[in-house]
């Protein structure tokens, strides 16, 4: 399977394709706000906080890729990992505040300011353009672990506290608060191990070195699964995914049938960035139109990603 079918087939996995980004993007054309000679005036760069090969990093470049037709200039990806996903957004910040610089926000840019000490006001210095997706986190474990449920991984941590290690794309991420509500509501301590994006944190689970994985599935990780390299545990989500209907939700593990977890994906620029051109990127963006532009039948069988208009609950 070639690169583009492998990143393809994740999207699709996410009801996120690419041609209803195409589709979404088209939306840019009928922007009456602003000549196209006004913007964009040069390639756009999508500052992204995590390493590529990820599920933020791979709907970064299927949105890039759809955009830049549209644009009629090159939009980039930059990977820039590290720091809760803060270098990539302090890209932007220090960036002009003409739309040319986007930052791919995700959930670590909202719990960045309590877990470290900023260069920037994410409140004062960006501004939320849209939100792209919404994607639940799943529970791994390793395809040698000797977990076969959430039951085994919780008995485990029980039975010797602080030595279940687990892995996240960074500390702050989806994935590592997912995985402390869980050990709260289990009633257990595990030990966090961060990483800088999803691909070494999936190698780390593989290898041995650590127990547990929270993470969105990806192409990558449903291929790790086919290989036995992988199992999934559960699903961070009230009920069964209609696609992995295999895969227990947590809440069948006993720990409340409201827990329901989710990472979401959008889009922010710079504050003082003209209001006519940020409506002009939002225009473009998938939001109600990639949801649509799905028949119900392909909905039905979809699996992971929810569309902005239809969000997971509050996590109490």
């Amino acid at each position: 399977m070639t690169t583009r079918e492998l990143i393809c087939e994740g999207i699709d996995d996410m009801r996120v394709t690419r041609r209803s980004l195409m589709l979404s993007a088209a939306g840019l054309v009928a922007a009456p706000h602003i000549a196209r000679a006004a913007f964009p005036e040069r390639p756009l760069r999508i500052m992204v906080g995590f390493a590529a090969g990820g599920t933020v990093d791979t709907i970064a470049r299927i949105l890039a890729n759809a955009l830049s037709p549209i644009l009629g200039q090159n939009v980039i990806v930059e990977n820039r990992p590290g720091g809760s996903a803060s270098i990539a957004a302090t890209q932007v910040v220090l960036g002009e505040p003409d739309g040319h610089t986007l930052l791919f926000g995700v959930f670590s840019h909202a719990v960045a300011p309590a877990l470290a000490r900023l260069t920037y006001d994410t409140a004062k210095d960006l501004t939320a353009v849209s939100q792209v997706a919404g994607v639940p986190l799943f529970m791994f474990a390793a395809g040698k672990s000797p977990f076969e449920s959430v039951a085994d991984a919780v008995a485990a941590a029980k039975a010797a506290p602080n030595t279940v290690s687990y892995a996240t794309g960074g500390a702050g991420s989806s994935g590592h608060l997912a995985a402390e509500l869980f050990a709260r509501r289990a009633g257990v301590t595990l030990v966090h191990v961060p990483f800088r994006g999803s691909p070494p944190a999936i190698q780390s689970l593989i290898s041995g070195d650590v127990q547990l994985l929270w993470d969105t599935p990806t192409a990558a990780t449903r291929g790790y699964i086919e290989q036995k390299q992988m199992k999934a545990l559960a699903v961070m989500t009230r009920t069964r995914l209609p696609a992995f209907k295999d895969i227990p939700a947590i809440g069948e593990a006993g720990l409340g049938d409201d827990l329901d977890v989710q990472a979401w994906q959008g889009v922010l620029v710079r504050a003082g960035t003209p209001p006519e051109i940020s409506d002009w990127i939002a225009g473009g963006l998938p939001r109600n139109g990639t949801c649509t532009s799905v028949t119900p039948a392909r909905r039905a069988n979809s699996s992971a990603a929810r569309c902005p208009e239809e969000p997971a609950p509050p996590v109490p």
